[in-house]
């Protein structure tokens, strides 16, 4: 018998609920960590409406800054739900999921991404690498950066960020519900 694939959002759905199921929230918690989600969630949604995948390099918006404004983002976001969510064992689920990024999912994701890259924009793209940081944001932005502007349409159609963010502000508002609920 084999096992099928589950489709692509449905282990981040299911993560999340868990995390809001068992969450035991704090007032400090769900302040600290809504305030980090919040963070998350603008910096992907700024950097969704600037990426043109496989048509140009992304330099612009947050791009400018940091190369991987959606990973960044999404770091920001697993940082603030774990820390909204404050489970008994708040510290030992955050190192997983930390762990899990660092060692997982952010080096499986840089490879394949970095090709990708290499392949459709060949020097340009090694030379914003080897200038622009992949998670810690450059103090100024990068001199040859792009100037477009932050487009609706990119963010909406092309990358469809908004499902993304729903579901967080879906495990945020369980998390919290949980504060309140007790």
């Amino acid at each position: 018998m084999k096992l099928r694939r589950l489709p692509r959002g449905v282990p981040l759905v299911l993560v999340m609920a868990a995390l809001a199921y068992f969450a035991h929230p704090r007032g400090w918690t769900l302040a600290a960590g809504g305030a980090l989600t919040l963070i998350g969630l603008l910096v992907r949604t700024w950097a969704a409406g600037h990426l043109r995948r496989n048509e140009e390099l992304a330099t612009s918006g947050p791009y400018a800054y940091v190369r991987d404004p959606l990973y960044l983002g999404r770091l920001l976001i697993l940082v603030g739900l774990c820390l909204m969510a404050w489970l008994w064992s708040g510290p030992v689920v955050l190192a997983f999921g930390l762990g899990v990024f660092f060692f997982d999912y952010m080096p499986r994701k840089h490879k394949k991404e970095m090709a990708r890259l290499q392949k459709f924009f060949g020097e340009r793209y090694r030379k914003y690498a080897a200038e622009v940081r992949s998670l810690v944001p450059r103090v100024r932005r990068w001199p040859e950066a792009g100037r477009q502007p932050w487009s609706a349409d990119l963010y909406l159609r092309e990358n469809r960020e908004q499902w993304f963010i729903l579901i967080v502000l879906a495990c945020a508002a369980g998390i919290v519900a949980r504060g309140v609920i007790g």
